[in-house]
């Protein structure tokens, strides 16, 4: 009657063992599902975020765009031409002098401190 105990505590041990160790592989993985979740929610949302900030910017280029075209449409109007290519801006005047500069840069203090 011993060895008959005996054995079926092995086997009930065995079996626990078993068991635990799936349990762990089981919540090991439910675990991992729910890190991957969340990673996938906060890409999804800083997708979205970037997504609104390329709208913006969009619409605030071309705000700035009409403005450039009103302030030379404005000196066209004085007898100035202004032209813009690339970095290089020309100004020439009725009396044909002309000036050209190079825009520049915004340093990177400047721009951090607008945001």
């Amino acid at each position: 009657m011993i060895d008959a105990f005996s054995a079926f505590n092995i086997i009930l041990t065995l079996v626990t063992i078993i068991g635990g160790l799936l349990a762990y592989r089981s919540s090991i993985a439910r675990a991992a599902n729910e890190v991957q979740e969340r990673v996938i929610a906060a890409l999804d949302t800083e997708i979205k975020t970037m997504r609104d900030k390329l709208d913006d910017m969009k619409v605030e280029n071309t705000r700035l765009s009409l403005i450039i075209d009103t302030i030379c449409a404005a000196l066209r109007s004085r007898g100035m031409a202004v032209s813009i290519d690339g970095d290089m801006v020309s100004i020439k005047d009725s009396s044909g002098s002309s000036t050209t500069t190079r825009i520049q840069e915004e340093q990177k203090g400047q721009q951090e401190e607008e945001r």
